[in-house]
């Protein structure tokens, strides 16, 4: 199951640059300016985005999206399951990097399974927390 906690941590925990070094050739090009990292943007392809360290969020200066880590490894062609799970692998290997001062992710069960048809974000977010805010809430 993802959990709120879970979906926090990969996005507050994880550094934005760590899960780029990850991706690797998946990666979307990227280069430091200024002592920041900026990267190909996902939305309008310029090389705006820069990370915010204060809050590991990107903001791209040139289309103005936000840009978090489940959001580039989506971009990278994984599903958003896929997604959640590797950064969830990539958080503790990260912590296990970072000697005593580890972030421990909430506990979640397995994420899922890649043969599974991949569901929507918005299905996956409202079996998590509800039909809140939803118009047809009851």
């Amino acid at each position: 199951m993802i959990t709120r906690d879970l979906l926090r941590s990969l996005r507050n925990d994880l550094p934005m640059d760590f899960t780029i070094q990850q991706l690797n050739n998946d990666a979307p090009y990227s280069k430091c300016v200024e002592g920041r990292l900026r990267f190909l943007c996902q939305h309008c392809r310029e090389l705006r985005a820069s990370i915010n360290p204060r809050n590991n969020l990107a903001h791209c200066f040139s289309c103005g999206k936000n840009i978090n880590n489940i959001d580039l490894v989506i971009a990278a062609g994984y599903s958003f399951v896929e997604s959640v799970s590797l950064l969830q692998k990539w958080l503790l290997l990260y912590n296990r990097g970072k000697g005593d001062r580890k972030i421990v992710p909430h506990p979640a069960a397995p994420v899922g399974n890649s043969d599974k048809e991949a569901e929507s974000i918005g299905a996956l977010l409202g079996q998590e927390f509800g039909n809140r805010g939803s118009p047809n809430a009851g």
